[in-house]
């Protein structure tokens, strides 16, 4: 789907400066503590304005809104990251240190066909956004199945997922799109084989994602309380989930006799990692 809305979404333009820091005011003024900004291409926004203003000035605007918490950047291309805005990033304590960016693949063939930034602009990019970010959780997105995609491609995105480690990641098997140039190659791989690639990337994902869950047994975190399950059980998200697509963290109300409060939706409170059901976190409020 992602590859259809490049072909249909016609020439790039920024939404302005000012609609943006009014709607963010006007969502806080409601009661929002998060703040989640999406667009086709996030990091893309400004560049086609005339005063210099870019996503990098808008995070540093959007610090001063006062009863804002967080600032969750979303859908980030690997093509337009720059110094000052990783440095903002790393800098800017209301921006979540969570950065989703669509890959797609690591394959030179593959990424080609795909049209996408070769593979060596992306690692490097990868391992500098670890080197001079603290903290930061990668969020990203595989397509298994490409066509034309060979087994020896597969093999090196599963080893580039073995290796890198994701703190968060999706796969997806590619499906024909009317309209689109890659329903038209020839080179289409069979619906088992697809979905085969697709399934051995995922197994991979959640035995990473475990691991990092266990890291975090025993750690103090900044949770924003979400809502309450069916079964009635209190969740909330760390800096590092987004909402409806991430983990998430099972809470338990403060114990008695330590003057807490209880916890409320839209709460932001720091507690402390207690243990994990799988890939999410259980946590007790310790403020």
């Amino acid at each position: 789907m992602g590859l259809l809305l490049l072909l249909c979404r016609g020439k790039f333009r920024s939404k302005s400066f000012d609609a943006i820091m009014q709607e963010a005011q006007h969502l806080v003024d409601q009661g929002a503590v998060e703040l989640n900004l999406i667009a086709e291409d996030t990091n893309q926004w400004g560049q086609d304005r005339r005063d210099g203003k870019n996503l990098a000035h808008l995070l540093r605007e959007l610090k001063n809104i006062e009863g804002l918490r967080w600032i969750r950047i979303l859908y980030a291309y690997p093509s337009y990251f720059h110094d000052e805005l990783i440095q903002e990033i790393a800098e800017n304590p209301k921006v979540c240190k969570y950065i989703d960016m669509p890959l797609q693949h690591i394959s030179n063939l593959t990424l080609l066909t795909m049209n996408r930034p070769p593979k060596d602009h992306t690692v490097t990019l990868l391992r500098t956004l670890r080197d001079r970010i603290p903290e930061l959780a990668l969020r990203t997105t595989f397509i298994s199945g490409f066509p034309g995609e060979r087994e020896e491609d597969h093999r090196e995105l599963v080893e580039f997922v073995k290796t890198f480690k994701f703190q968060r990641m999706g796969a997806f098997a590619y499906s024909e799109e009317d309209g689109t140039p890659a329903a038209e190659y020839e080179e289409q791989i069979e619906y088992d084989v697809r979905q085969a690639r697709r399934d051995e990337l995922i197994s991979l994902q959640q035995g990473i994602g475990e691991e990092w869950a266990r890291g975090m047994v025993g750690k103090e975190i900044d949770v924003l309380i979400d809502g309450v399950t069916e079964d009635g059980e209190i969740f909330g998200r760390t800096q590092w989930d987004a909402p409806d697509i991430d983990n998430i963290v099972f809470m338990q109300e403060p114990e008695e006799g330590l003057g807490l409060k209880p916890l409320e939706i839209g709460q932001m409170r720091r507690c402390k990692v207690t243990g994990r059901s799988i890939f999410d976190l259980e946590a007790v409020p310790i403020e």
